[in-house]
């Protein structure tokens, strides 16, 4: 057996979609990924609720705003 060091999670999942993608091919893997990865909780609902005070009016003013303050 092969004398392995120590990886933290971060570079073992790393190491493991480097592999996946390589013999998956890109879109494989992205489509791998996808359904590896699905999270929880109900996004449309939560993005209903976050957006609810927006309008186009207000993000317009919020842009125009944004981008009076940050001229160069």
């Amino acid at each position: 057996m092969k004398n392995e060091s120590y990886q933290t999670d971060a570079q073992l999942q790393q190491q493991a979609f480097q592999l996946l993608s390589k013999q998956l091919g890109a879109a494989n893997f992205i489509r791998f990924i996808q359904h590896y990865e699905q999270g929880s909780g109900d996004y449309t609902k939560d993005r209903e609720n976050w957006q609810a005070g927006y309008t186009v009016d207000s993000l317009a003013d919020e842009i125009m705003q944004w981008k009076a303050q940050n001229k160069g």
